[in-house]
């Protein structure tokens, strides 16, 4: 009896002391919460971190949608420039920050990663309209325009998935979905 109960104090003590160990690391708001719920996660997205991190968005699209402005009077290669510049290096600012929003419920992971398809869908446009200019190549103004498309078909699932999510969670929406759109590249020719 005496050996039991002092091999239960021996192995609790051991499970006590590497209780302690370990490395500790740093972790954002939403990962100390790991019991928010989807309601909040949802609300935290939408409400809260999309719109955090949209100016860079915002700004890149401007700049694309000012290419196929009617009456755009800059030279491609100033296209080419101000495309690369701003357009792009602004959207590869939006996606890093994008990708650093981390949610734990599955059907908010799988929300952020449709809008996150779609957002990477347009920054692909940005380059095939660079590459169109680079290489004088119209195909790839097609490449652009399916890009486009392609974000829109993602937006379109994205809506979606969180007008299903917020009535099966009890969540109401207000208002219109607003996002940053590029223009069609199509019927516009590289110079």
């Amino acid at each position: 009896m005496k050996k039991r109960l002092l091999a239960l104090i021996l192995s609790t003590a051991l499970v006590l002391s590497f209780t302690g160990c370990g490395k500790e690391e740093k972790k954002t708001a939403l990962e100390i919460q790991t019991g928010a719920t989807v309601q909040e996660e949802l609300v935290q997205l939408v409400n809260s971190d999309l719109p955090s991190i949209a100016d860079n968005r915002d700004k890149a699209v401007s700049v694309y949608n000012a290419y196929f402005k009617d009456g755009a009077e800059l030279d491609s290669e100033t296209w080419k420039k101000q495309l690369q510049d701003e357009a792009l290096a602004s959207y590869d600012a939006y996606l890093a920050d994008l990708d650093k929003l981390i949610y734990n419920n599955s059907e908010v992971v799988n929300l952020k990663s449709l809008f996150a398809k779609s957002a990477n869908s347009q920054r692909d446009a940005i380059d095939y309209v660079i590459q169109a200019i680079d290489e004088v190549d119209t195909a790839k103004l097609d490449q652009a325009q399916q890009s486009i498309k392609d974000s829109k078909t993602y937006m379109s699932m994205y809506e979606d998935e969180l007008k299903s999510l917020c009535d099966k969670y009890g969540v109401t929406i207000e208002g219109k979905f607003q996002y940053g759109t590029s223009t069609d590249a199509s019927g516009t020719d590289s110079e």
